[in-house]
């Protein structure tokens, strides 16, 4: 038994830090900020998670990813609790991980957008390209004509797609 397993994905606060247990073994250390909703003014809140992954895998993540990176992590989950010097009671989560791999990049970052910067419009063949694209998400798909069956009253069916739940 693992205890409490969780899965989540988020960025990296810095690189991993690899390091070498006395026994010989690698393993590696990262804090990683994992987003758990927005607050009144739309900014992301995030939760920290300290995460360490040994052996192979922790080679392998320490080797491949940087600072600001999205991982995704699988492991056991616990809750720390420790005092300050100042004598102040604190609690952080951490994660021993049996799998943490880097999240590949699927389109453009939010730091992209918000800089303004767009797509060069030679990566386009014709401007239907992009016309397309525009539509595709501005567009309602849950709304759809009616469909016709020749020779039917039209008047006998009703289209809704909402889910009835």
């Amino acid at each position: 038994m693992r205890g409490i397993e969780c899965a989540f994905w988020g960025t990296l606060g810095g690189d991993p830090e690899l390091k070498t247990a006395k026994s010989g073994n690698a393993f590696a250390v990262m804090n990683i900020a994992v987003a758990v909703g927005r607050d009144d003014a739309g900014k992301d809140i995030s939760q920290w998670v300290r995460v360490a992954c040994f052996g192979q895998v922790a080679e392998d993540i320490a080797a491949r990813t940087a600072k600001s990176d999205r991982v995704y992590v699988e492991g056991s989950l616990t809750l720390n609790t420790w005092q300050t010097s100042a004598g102040e009671t604190k609690s952080g989560l951490n994660v021993a991980a049996w799998k943490v791999e880097k999240v590949p990049a699927i389109g453009k970052s939010r730091q992209f957008r918000e800089k303004g910067h767009e797509p060069a419009a030679s990566s386009f063949k014709d401007g239907t390209a992009r016309q397309l694209i525009g539509t595709a998400f501005t567009s309602e798909p849950h709304k759809r004509e009616k469909p016709t069956i020749q020779g039917l009253n039209e008047d006998l069916f009703e289209f809704d797609d909402r889910i009835p739940f």
